[in-house]
């Protein structure tokens, strides 16, 4: 009993240990001021809490992202709020895992969301 709980705390630390943030730089290519972004497990819809919250990054601004361990899934969806009132938008398909740097395009009038990815 004693051998399985200390081993059930080995691997937790060990797990613990090697979780570590994500970062990637975000840049606002939309013409809306950026102030919130979540992100969930493609296709769930179970959004995280606000991950950013520093000053809104305005059109043509960028700001480094950081993604805590325990938020981290490689496949996510990111959904991005405006401080001027437009509707949230999401990007899918997004991996987290192998993000760098990402250039968020939005259309409020289509609702189209596209990205340009580590370039």
């Amino acid at each position: 009993m004693l051998r399985s709980m200390v081993v059930a705390l080995l691997s937790l630390i060990t797990g613990s240990a090697l979780a570590v943030d994500t970062t990637f730089l975000l840049i606002n290519s939309t013409s809306y001021p950026i102030s919130e972004m979540s992100i969930t497990q493609h296709d769930m819809g179970m959004w995280s809490p606000n991950l950013y919250h520093g000053p809104a990054i305005k059109p043509g601004e960028s700001r480094q992202i950081v993604i805590p361990a325990s938020q981290l899934v490689c496949q996510v969806d990111m959904k991005l709020g405006f401080s001027d009132g437009t509707p949230a938008a999401t990007w899918q398909y997004l991996n987290l895992c192998d993000l760098r740097k990402i250039r968020v395009y939005y259309d409020r009038y289509s609702g189209i969301t596209t990205a340009r990815y580590n370039e």
